[in-house]
């Protein structure tokens, strides 16, 4: 008889805290807890979030209708064994949204829509004019906390271009890089998705963590231990350029500080199903590199 190790182990559901003093504020489930307990931060967050607008000309209302739904009720119509109800944004994250002061609400041209449409690479003109905006709202930074955009559907011929160009990915490097957080709204996956608790649940929670709240942490971590993310980027197949996985790995001690990225491409890789899986030898390449990173 030969042993084998195990190819993988099944491990629980890690218990979460939503209480900084309260050790029994705790649950499995993220979006639960935060319905019974509130966010683990709740002492600490601005109150209000002034939310800053950017949309397309004569369109900023969407903007702030979106925002008052925030704190309206919903019931789910997908995911009902996972999502629970959407009661507001006040009751759940316990604090209050806010537009910005006027002078960090902004609208884009009205000619724009006319000038993609001529335009033989509309996301590298749309993706300049947001900002464009994008930095004339930068000099009144203290004025809000995070920035709402709009996205139309109407423009999804400017969401991606030639040479793997993502406008979702160039507006969030250039915001990064400024400390400046965004939330992009676009029509058909926020403003026009049916279940409008799904919609409510994912940007309420993004809403509230860029703003620099923590809606939750571990519970029961060891002080030393280090926590590590494995991703991957994958040059689509639809691309005319050589394709290659770049293995990313994100290594981040118990209190989610001491945050390290690792990226390096790999060409080892079998794909099913547009999936990346890295071979042993591959793999075994990726812990080692962070093993090195956390001076084990």
């Amino acid at each position: 008889m030969t042993s084998q190790l195990q190819h993988h182990v099944r491990l629980p559901e890690p218990n979460l805290l939503f209480h900084p003093d309260r050790p029994s504020d705790r649950d499995i489930h993220p979006l639960r807890g935060l319905a019974r307990f509130g966010p683990y931060s709740s002492m600490f967050t601005p109150s209000p979030i002034r939310v800053a607008t950017l949309a397309p000309s004569g369109e900023s209302q969407r903007l702030f209708e979106f925002l008052r739904e925030l704190n309206q009720p919903a019931r789910p119509q997908e995911r009902t064994e996972y999502l629970p109800d959407w009661a507001s944004f006040n009751s759940v994250f316990q604090t209050h949204l806010a537009p910005a002061a006027g002078h960090c609400r902004r609208e884009l041209d009205a000619q724009l829509d006319g000038e993609m449409k001529d335009c033989p690479a509309p996301g590298l003109l749309l993706a300049e004019r947001l900002i464009r905006s994008i930095q004339l709202l930068d000099a009144n930074r203290a004025d809000f906390d995070v920035l709402f955009i709009y996205l139309p559907e109407r423009w999804s011929s400017g969401f991606y271009g030639a040479d793997d160009f993502d406008l979702h990915h160039q507006l969030k490097a250039f915001t990064a890089a400024r400390q400046l957080p965004i939330q992009i709204v676009r029509e058909d996956s926020a403003l026009s998705y049916r279940c409008r608790a799904s919609v409510m649940w994912r940007i309420g929670l993004a809403l509230y963590a860029k703003a620099g709240g923590v809606p939750w942490k571990l519970a029961d971590v060891e002080p030393d231990t280090a926590y590590i993310g494995i991703s991957y980027a994958l040059r689509p197949v639809k691309s005319e350029l050589a394709r290659f996985v770049t293995c990313c790995s994100q290594v981040f001690d118990a209190d989610g500080a001491g945050l390290e990225f690792i990226a390096y491409d790999t060409g080892d890789v079998n794909v099913q199903r547009e999936n990346p899986f890295l071979s042993h030898t591959e793999m075994f390449r990726v812990i080692t590199r962070l093993s090195t990173a956390v001076g084990f």
